[in-house]
């Protein structure tokens, strides 16, 4: 039977443990946190994590700053994120993050155990794009050509193991047609010779497409995204063409090191919250090709477990081998 002194001392142990959390919420940081963007400088999570490092700063009263960190398909930048002990290391994830447990046979970290999520920030949706002489306009037109003549139409990415090399063969899986690949290097050759006739199609940014296709250089078939977009007004959803399981948007957000104590990831994720609601952001950002999105703890993880056996799945029946 429990006496009232033990019941008075176990619910003094509670409030101490409580007490102590958030003291240590209260407490942090103790000293400037880095911001680590796993890829080049000008990449399209540059803005999401300059914004909220200004933000934070002011918040905090610490200096929040942000650092470049490019390799390996965001690998290297995240491994920093993983292996820093100091709580005082923050880093931006983004959806190829969760193929590369599938692509590198002796990943340096655990994605679920050395990472943990803070919050969702954006989607970053891309648009399945083909040359403007092509005979079709929909997917099921893409899919007939494709099934008449197996192995003649070519699709184009940025390297293998790109974004747009994992939606094309999971396009191929879904659809049972049968498309060639050619990886170049960088997205930018890949949408460059898709302008130049030398290949059919290409899964593409929204940023990077879209003024080509109101150009006319390029021609939208559909977009990667949960709703039709204002920006392509008459381009179908792959939900709305048939195929509501391609659900292939780009996503990004804030993550730690598992040192993070769970009262600081909590507050961090209040934090972006608001940061993510101030008048004018979305609009701003809309314009760049992301769509915000904020997300509690929780929800954020679960997207990025979700992700990781997908791609998996991709990767394994396709064969797919990274640079």
């Amino acid at each position: 039977m429990t006496t009232r002194r033990q019941l008075i001392q176990t619910l003094g142990a509670a409030s101490l443990a409580s007490l102590t959390s958030v003291g240590r919420a209260q407490a942090w940081p103790a000293k400037p946190v880095r911001i680590v963007v796993p890829s080049a400088a000008g990449s399209p999570w540059d803005p999401m994590a300059r914004h909220l490092a200004d933000r934070l700063s002011k918040v905090f009263g610490q200096p929040f700053i942000v650092e470049n960190r490019s390799g390996g398909t965001g690998l290297i930048g995240m491994d920093q994120v993983a292996k820093s002990n100091d709580a005082h290391t923050l880093g931006i994830m983004f959806m190829p993050h969760t193929v590369l447990p599938a692509l590198v046979a002796k990943m340096p970290y655990d994605t679920l155990k050395d990472i943990v999520p803070i919050s969702q920030t954006q989607w970053t949706y891309n648009v399945l794009v083909v040359r403007s002489n092509m005979p079709v306009r929909d997917v099921s037109g893409l899919m007939a050509l494709a099934r008449k003549s197996p192995g003649k139409l070519i699709y184009s990415s940025g390297g293998a193991g790109s974004p747009a090399h994992l939606m094309g063969e999971y396009f191929k899986q879904l659809t049972g047609t049968f498309i060639l690949h050619v990886p170049y290097r960088g997205p930018v050759a890949a949408l460059q010779d898709l302008m130049g006739e030398q290949v059919d199609m290409m899964f593409a940014s929204l940023a990077a497409a879209l003024p080509h296709i109101k150009s006319g250089r390029l021609r939208a078939i559909a977009v990667t995204a949960a709703e039709p977009l204002e920006a392509l007004p008459g381009v179908p959803t792959f939900a709305q063409a048939g195929f509501p399981q391609f659900d292939v948007r780009d996503w990004a957000g804030l993550v730690g090191p598992a040192a993070l104590p769970p009262a600081v990831v909590e507050r961090l994720n209040a934090e972006v919250g608001k940061a993510l609601t101030e008048a004018g952001l979305e609009q701003r950002f809309s314009q760049m090709g992301v769509y915000l999105q904020t997300s509690t703890v929780a929800g954020f993880g679960e997207l990025v477990k979700k992700e990781i056996p997908k791609w998996a799945d991709v990767v394994r029946r396709s064969n797919i081998k990274m640079e």
